[in-house]
């Protein structure tokens, strides 16, 4: 599925169902609310105004709705067909090098095992070349190539099983080197999550310090003469207001490398 800036919910939804259930209510409230509830809070501990609060909430909660949900689920969405595309270049590597095997008879049994729209993906590939020319053949092989074009390895490994199927030769050796390729990416792609995963902990653990400092300014101050004093005064609104503008650049920043997936771009 090819990549946009902008995605409907009902877009959003397919990607969901592609390789799961459909989007729930609760999932769509709790991913718009929470973004909400951040911010409103923010707001308030820093201005003591609702309506200002309600106003940052509505921003957070359409920017969540825009952005974060669809970009999330695009990424899940391309980590998952990463992965079934994975399972199976192993699967008929190991099931060809038996060789009175076919690739139509590997691809029968590999796509049991597939699941999701890759497995769609198969079923159609395995349609077409049955009982068809090589011009045909090669057409069959080419689309799913097409799909899959952003994974360079993968597409390595179909133009081989092509020209197996098509010729009747293939070299072993080369899938067995294609596929250590294709594992190599997968284990960099794992590692690359990982740290994804430690930098939004980080990131939340640095947000929630500092609603705790503003906390404790807060309390320390005495709740009537912080608000008197400082949340309601001009130095309190410009001070307060940079502070919410370098914590709205630190959040977009943190989510433009966080989604940033050219490694899912696979290459040689």
């Amino acid at each position: 599925m090819a990549k946009k800036k902008k995605y409907t919910l009902d877009e959003v939804n397919a990607l969901r169902i592609a390789y799961g259930d459909p989007l729930q209510k609760r999932e769509i409230v709790s991913a718009l609310f929470i973004p909400f509830l951040i911010a409103a809070v923010f707001t308030f501990s820093l201005f003591y105004y609702w309506w200002l609060s309600v106003i940052a909430g509505g921003i957070a909660m359409f920017y969540a709705y825009a952005k974060i949900l669809p970009q999330d689920t695009r990424r899940s969405y391309e980590i998952t067909a990463f992965r079934e595309r994975n399972k199976f270049v192993n699967n008929i590597t190991q099931m060809l090098t038996n060789e009175e095997r076919t690739v139509l008879d590997c691809l029968k049994v590999v796509t049991e095992r597939a699941q999701g729209e890759f497995k769609d993906d198969l079923l159609m590939l395995q349609a077409s070349i049955m009982e068809a020319n090589n011009k045909e053949k090669q057409t069959a092989f080419q689309v799913i190539s097409d799909k899959y074009k952003g994974d360079v390895i993968f597409d390595l490994f179909i133009e081989q099983l092509a020209t197996a199927t098509i010729e009747g030769r293939f070299s072993i050796d080369t899938l067995k080197d294609i596929k250590s390729y294709h594992n190599e990416v997968k284990k960099r792609q794992d590692d690359f999550l990982q740290k994804k995963k430690k930098e939004a902990f980080h990131f939340k653990f640095i947000i929630g310090i500092g609603l705790v400092l503003i906390m404790a300014i807060t309390f320390s101050f005495g709740w009537e003469q912080f608000i008197g004093v400082y949340a309601r005064s001009l130095i309190g609104w410009i001070t307060s207001s940079l502070y919410l503008v370098l914590i709205t650049g630190y959040f977009l920043s943190f989510r433009k490398h966080y989604i940033d997936d050219d490694i899912m771009e696979v290459k040689v």
